[in-house]
């Protein structure tokens, strides 16, 4: 699969960028991890590996786009072959922070930068459950998504109000009425995301940055765990500016992906993190 090309849109005048882009989109789904940390024992979580034991399950995955993107290069999931370049950069984080809650994670991922950024005046919106997450917050103002998926929703907000700024998402993977999930509600849930990668794509401009990745993972395939699994995210992070990406190793902490954000929106650093923003114009 070759480039995308970002269709033309009416976006608001450029504020001052420090750099290349202007726009980064980070989505950052609950519930699909890329193996157990190295502290999952002291979760009971060892062996942990949510998109892999999904795609066993299940017989095979197949994630059109996000096999382009990279996953595939990112760990082993059968059915997801890696990809001839990938289109992203790509990468595994570990949590740095106690715990496997959802806010947590989010608060590690992002937590710095939006304080970072809400200093220097740059925008941010957080969309459905990340609205729940961040609730509170300064600065972040809120998108509902009743009626419509929040990934739709955040197809919306990316090619609207939050065309400038930072714009998060956390989707639940394979969330239902019951609270219950398993193997096939996460492939239903990848394979959904997948495929409304399509849309959220063509919103993005040359300025625009790409993050897809985790807040822990839900691997119910282990014996008795029904909640979050203490495992390593996956890593991509996309723009139409860059033919393909470039492998960014393990990251040490969740807080990379702000403290690049930060760099890439703000020039700023955060308290926490190590940016990678230069790493990916390598």
């Amino acid at each position: 699969m070759g480039k995308r090309k970002s269709k033309a849109q009416d976006a608001p005048a450029p504020r001052e960028a420090t750099g290349l882009f202007r726009q980064v989109v980070v989505v950052a789904v609950q519930g699909i991890g890329a193996g157990a940390q190295d502290d999952a024992g002291e979760y009971k979580d060892l062996g942990a590996d949510t998109l892999a034991h999904v795609a066993t399950y299940m017989g095979g995955l197949e994630l059109r786009l996000l096999q382009w993107l990279g996953l595939g290069n990112v760990t082993r999931i059968r059915g997801v072959a890696p990809a001839e370049p990938p289109a992203a950069s790509h990468g595994l984080a570990r949590r740095a922070s106690a715990g496997r809650d959802p806010a947590g994670a989010l608060g590690e991922l992002v937590g710095d930068a939006i304080r970072t950024l809400h200093a220097a005046g740059v925008p941010i919106h957080a969309v459905g459950a990340a609205a729940d997450l961040l609730d509170g917050v300064d600065g972040v103002t809120r998108h509902d998504h009743a009626g419509e998926g929040p990934l739709v929703a955040l197809t919306r907000v990316a090619g609207g109000p939050g065309r400038d700024g930072l714009v998060i998402a956390a989707p639940v993977a394979g969330e239902t009425m019951h609270g219950a999930v398993g193997p096939v509600g996460i492939a239903r849930a990848l394979a959904r995301l997948d495929a409304a990668l399509g849309a959220l794509l063509d919103q993005l401009g040359e300025d625009s940055l790409l993050v897809i990745t985790a807040l822990g993972g839900r691997d119910a395939t282990l014996p008795g765990r029904e909640g979050g699994t203490r495992e390593r995210a996956p890593l991509l992070v996309y723009t139409p500016a860059l033919p393909s990406g470039v492998d960014l190793g393990t990251r040490l902490g969740l807080a990379d992906v702000g403290a690049t954000v930060a760099h890439v929106l703000g020039d700023a650093t955060t308290a926490a993190g190590t940016s990678f923003y230069e790493a990916l114009l390598a």
